[in-house]
């Protein structure tokens, strides 16, 4: 059993939850209590027990446990929790706050017998000292957030528990608990990219960086300590250990989070769901802008094997105008397939810069695949070797994390390093294998997966291997992505593991999803989970990872894909669209070409969503929070702020989609429908149904084979056009420079303004009838 999964078995922990606090210290913006709690071990309780309701359902083990408990105002709207047993709470600066939210600008704390009251100018903590439990509210007097408190089942079965330290029988391994309500119809989301609903109420997650093999599971590749409710509130845990959230399936009342280690540190975020991940990111940092080349196209498929094999394809792509502009070698550009060396095979890439400037002089960028678990008897393993570069067991040897899949490797007694990045060595070493690549001319790495730092694993730094084992991807994406930005000038990666901070370094792909149609919409909701958990950006493997696809299903797959923040086609198989059917190849180039026109639109509404920190692909319950009926849906999402995507995911092509509130504009015939209904859709095999929301502004540019493969000498702006007052704004980027484009509505009529030099605006006002407007100069 996980050390965070122990509180479902009462029998087999002790617990010292806080029960009582006392005011130590008041400070300008904070308060320091000091708690009170019991080791206390479970006591059999029975309904027939006529004393149920005067007594405690516990027995006492040990005497009262002392500790601490501080809570800062951060900012107006974020509060800082610490607890630990003992007199003093840890400092505990992580890797994973780099930042702050703006200082709270008037903070009054008020301590009276009975509580201390916390009021900024936007929100109001209450802290109750006996028995403990915290309130938030706004400042109109409504509940946000309860934290902690006595179970609210009076027969005291410990469904729920509350703050505190809790200690396994066997042998004392700690576990820190906190408990947050639950309210009745209350949606909860977060806690990274997870395959399961949406809204998380009901369900146990663990946050465990694990292969997730497949998309259908609860088991994740990306793991953030970071939910938020539909209530008000979000909370972050500052920590990296393992840990186990039961979202009201424990007790239907509450969220209980368990942590493997031995104190509390989380943030609460007070606001809606947009404000909360605005704060979140001023805590761990705001992402980044991609490169623009990156909205493109990627071409790959597991595994292109020699320079003649894809460039070959690069001209085929471009004799059959296809519009592309990343190629992608993925385990078979070693010597041996998946031996990762950071070596191109001699014989199959007998000059790799030439290879690679070939590829740029057509307008492609190259991506190279790699872990970071290196094989023994590569030069690479012998550097890292020389400079203590891999994490190490507690005898001093090499970790052999075993995961190389060459043929014949292991039983030639192979061993497998894993590249520790605590050690400023290792981390120069790696890096500089890098340089030589760029220096080449590859312009971006995938950073395959990195869920395997070991638990019991010993680093250079002396960070716990409990405490490692989840923060690793951050260290490792982090490393690869700022070589690939000193050597290229442009940050990037394709990575498959994250944990909280990792949206500083985009950008991330959903792992090793299925070809068949049960796969579609589980794996779209990881991104929809992703990006409810502050990341920008996110793609998926289009057609399905493991197998072969069939061309109807690859078609939908498609048509869904191109709005994503990013496109990549990849799996076993062949994955270059020519190759199919003519049928399915035109399908398929049809929706890649319009993706490449909805460029300035995609690429302008990706500025927008890292200025905000809000997700590309964006669940409706982000937009419309106000709405429940918004607050299940995991199977559509808006694309940027104007464009809802309904897509096709069985073979029929019928499917339910909601409309939220106020009026939208499908795409393809321009009908419009009143929102907050249900429409029942029957979609032909070369449409997606797609609408614009009321106001969308839409830039198109013109068909390119890649990325500003030419100047742009006019752009089509489609608008959905306002049914009353309104305002719309998006700043698009046309011939290396960024324009406003304005659409307003207004008594006086419809005006749009844009202006750029050299290029002609084009307003297509969609809608029958559609509205006269008047374009106005910028």
């Amino acid at each position: 059993m996980k050390p965070t999964r122990l509180i479902e078995d009462p029998d087999e922990y002790y617990r010292a939850s806080v029960v009582s606090a006392e005011v130590l210290e008041v400070g300008n913006n904070s308060v320091i209590l000091k708690t009170r709690a019991a080791m206390q071990s479970k006591k059999p309780v029975s309904s027939a027990d006529s004393e149920m309701l005067s007594r405690l359902r516990l027995s006492a083990v040990g005497e009262s446990v002392e500790g601490r408990l501080r809570i800062d105002a951060v900012s107006d709207d974020v509060f800082r929790f610490r607890y630990a047993e003992g007199c003093a709470v840890p400092e505990n600066n992580t890797l994973m706050v780099v930042g702050r939210p703006a200082k709270c600008r008037r903070c009054r704390i008020h301590a009276v017998s009975d509580r201390v009251r916390i009021r900024t100018d936007k929100a109001a903590l209450d802290v109750h000292l006996s028995p403990y439990r915290v309130e938030a509210s706004d400042l109109r007097g409504r509940k946000l957030c309860g934290i902690s408190g006595p179970e609210k089942d009076n027969f005291a079965c410990w469904d729920a528990v509350n703050t505190g330290i809790c200690r396994r029988r066997s042998d004392g391994r700690p576990a820190a608990v906190e408990c947050f309500d639950l309210r009745p119809g209350e949606a909860v989301y977060g806690f990274g990219e997870r395959f399961t609903r949406l809204n998380k109420a009901g369900q146990t997650v663990d946050l465990d960086m694990v292969d997730a093999l497949g998309v259908t599971t609860p088991r994740s590749y990306k793991n953030i300590p970071l939910f938020m409710s539909t209530s008000g509130y979000g909370v972050f845990f500052n920590h990296s250990c393992l840990m186990t959230f039961y979202v009201g399936s424990r007790s239907s009342v509450d969220i209980q989070g368990v942590l493997d280690d031995d104190f509390l540190d989380y943030y609460v975020f007070l606001g809606d769901m947009k404000t909360i991940l605005s704060l979140y990111t001023d805590v761990t940092g705001k992402g980044s802008l991609p490169p623009k080349w990156t909205f493109g196209y990627w071409q790959s498929k597991i595994s292109y094997k020699s320079a003649d094999e894809t460039l070959e394809i690069a001209r085929k792509l471009r004799e059959h105008d296809v519009p592309c502009d990343v190629i992608h070698l993925d385990t078979h550009w070693y010597r041996e397939d998946w031996y990762c060396d950071l070596e191109f095979a001699p014989d199959r890439f007998p000059d790799p810069a030439g290879y690679l400037s070939e590829l740029a002089r057509m307008g492609f960028k190259v991506s190279l695949w790699q872990l970071p678990y290196i094989p023994s008897g590569s030069k690479l393993f012998e550097d890292l070797k020389a400079v203590d570069g891999f994490v190490k067991k507690s005898d001093g040897s090499i970790y052999d994390c075993g995961i190389c899949f060459t043929p014949g490797f292991r039983e030639k007694g192979g061993v497998v390093g894993v590249v520790d990045y605590t050690n400023p060595e290792a981390v120069r070493v790696h890096q500089d294998a890098f340089r030589r690549l760029f220096r080449l001319g590859a312009k971006v790495i995938k950073t395959d997966f990195g869920e395997a730092a070991p638990l019991d694993g010993v680093y250079h730094d002396g960070t716990p291997g409990h405490r490692m084992h989840n923060l690793y991807p951050l260290l490792y994406n982090r490393a690869i992505f700022d070589v690939t930005k000193e050597e290229t000038g442009e940050g990037v990666v394709w990575a498959r593991s994250a944990w909280a901070g990792n949206q500083r370094y985009p950008l991330h792909w959903g792992g090793d999803n299925s070809p068949n149609w049960h796969n579609i919409i589980p794996q779209m909701e990881g991104g929809l989970s992703f990006g409810l958990s502050g990341f920008q950006f996110w793609s998926q493997d289009i057609g399905g990872f493991c197998g072969k696809v069939d061309e109807p299903l690859l078609v939908r797959w498609m048509q869904a894909a191109m709005f994503l923040s990013h496109s990549r086609i990849h799996g076993f198989g062949d994955r270059e669209i020519y190759k199919f059917s003519r049928k399915t190849f035109l399908l398929c180039r049809e929706y890649i070409r319009l993706r490449y026109r909805l460029l300035p639109y995609i690429y302008g509404s990706a500025r927008r969503c890292v200025e905000q920190s809000l997700p590309l692909m964006r669940p409706l319950a982000l937009e419309f929070q106000d709405d429940p009926n918004t607050w299940n849906i995991g199977d559509e999402w808006l694309f940027g702020e104007h464009i809802l995507v309904a897509p096709i995911f069985s073979p029929d092509g019928r499917r339910r989609a909601y409309l939220p509130q106020g009026e939208w504009t499908d795409w393809w015939t321009g009908r419009r429908f009143a929102g907050r209904t249900w429409l029942d859709l029957e979609a032909a095999e070369d449409r997606i149904p797609l609408f614009l929301r009321e106001g969308a502004v839409v830039p198109m540019g013109p068909f390119l084979p890649y990325v500003d493969a030419e100047p742009v000498r006019e752009i089509e702006i489609r608008v959905a056009p306002f049914t009353k007052k309104g305002k719309t704004r998006l700043d698009i980027h046309v011939n290396g420079n960024w324009i406003p484009v304005v659409y307003e509505c207004s008594p006086s009529g419809h005006v749009l303004k844009a202006a750029a030099a050299g290029v002609r605006f084009k307003v297509k006002m969609m809608g029958r009838p559609a509205p006269p407007a008047r374009m106005a100069a910028g």
